[in-house]
């Protein structure tokens, strides 16, 4: 499914856990905790533009809460103060609203939260599942997830059973929940035609395509799977090249017929709609593909690198961070073209440079150079 409408922002969840110290001479014999969690800062913003704005925050749609520990064998229930178990379930409605367990076993240490899992329960043991690429691709049902250790806070907590209070230290976790995938948008092109002696009169993009990219990750760790996915085994064999682009194709995720027409009068063309796709984040850079005519005849263009606007190759592409096509001195949220330089549309070198600014949760612009 297509996306063009999607910013992510941090999604930060306190998370404190209590242990209990009775007040009295008799210990609790189990030392049970309360579990405080705040969940102010879920509230939802959707963006309403193609291109995703600075700050806007991922969709949620459900989430759920796993009291466990370092082994994440096991769940620990909690219930509140009467003593009636809560379920760790919370949809969208439940957003703005905090949500306290108490008398939870001592040996929690840790807090996981996973959003988005789809219609029935998720369990521990399915953490460890693999997420494929083409299911990661709906801005509004991105697979989230967040983990940490508890910290010790400097304070405590009050806890009254009957007409006894229990006294403990204040365990805390911050969470950001966050998708296993990186975004590239494109917008449209910018071609830099010669003002004096213009190399074509028209250049038509056709084709948007990506490849180099891994079709799977494990959920709770983002290690990566699969062989890595390549359409075009090789840009320099022609035969091969205009085989796949001029082949039938499904429309899949990764692939996208385009109508944009450059001339040295109107050297911008944009796009009917904003184009983006989703890669699991990792240290291997994906492959663009630019299918063209260049005064008629057939040519290809795909990225050999993504470069930082300092012109640092990238050598990590993170999850939650958008890598928007960046065709000059935009800023952040606006621009989305990709430079051509008419110069680089040659059958010998075919290679293109993505420039990007990188921030986290933020739009990050993007700028081919050829």
């Amino acid at each position: 499914m297509k996306l063009s409408k999607l910013m992510l922002s941090a999604f930060v969840a306190a998370v404190a856990l209590v242990s209990c110290n009775k007040e009295e001479t008799t210990p609790l014999p189990d030392r049970l905790k309360t579990v405080e969690i705040s969940l102010e800062n879920m509230m939802l913003t959707k963006s309403t533009s193609e291109s995703i704005a600075d700050q806007t925050k991922v969709q949620v749609n459900k989430f759920k809460i796993f009291l466990t520990d370092d082994s994440k064998q096991t769940v620990y229930v909690g219930k509140n103060e009467s003593g009636v178990e809560i379920n760790p379930v919370f949809t969208a409605e439940q957003l703005e609203k905090s949500a306290v367990f108490h008398f939870v076993d001592p040996k929690c240490t840790r807090v996981i939260v996973v959003a988005n899992y789809g219609d029935s329960d998720i369990t521990l043991a399915e953490l460890g599942k693999t997420l494929n690429i083409d299911g990661q691709q709906n801005e509004d049902n991105l697979l989230l997830y967040a983990e940490q250790p508890l910290k010790p806070a400097d304070r405590v907590h009050n806890d009254k059973l009957g007409d006894i209070t229990y006294e403990g230290p204040v365990y805390t976790a911050e969470l950001t929940l966050v998708p296993r995938v990186a975004r590239f948008e494109i917008d449209g092109f910018n071609v830099a035609f010669d003002s004096a002696d213009p190399e074509f009169n028209e250049i038509k993009f056709t084709q948007v395509a990506f490849q180099n990219y891994y079709p799977g990750t494990t959920l709770n760790t983002g290690v990566e799977s699969g062989d890595l996915v390549k359409h075009i085994s090789d840009f320099t064999n022609q035969s091969i090249a205009f085989g796949w682009l001029n082949g039938t194709k499904e429309a899949k995720w990764y692939w996208d017929a385009v109508n944009a027409v450059c001339t040295p009068a109107a050297p911008v063309a944009q796009l009917d709609k904003a184009l983006a796709y989703h890669m699991f984040a990792n240290q291997t850079a994906p492959t663009l593909v630019l299918q063209l005519l260049a005064d008629g005849q057939p040519a290809y263009l795909y990225s050999k690198k993504f470069v930082d606007s300092e012109g640092k190759e990238i050598a990590e592409f993170k999850e939650g961070h958008i890598y928007r096509m960046h065709a000059g001195s935009a800023v952040a949220g606006g621009d989305g073209d990709i430079p051509v330089d008419p110069g680089a549309i040659d059958p010998v070198d075919r290679c293109l440079e993505i420039t990007v600014e990188v921030t986290p949760w933020t739009v990050v612009l993007v700028k081919p150079e050829f």
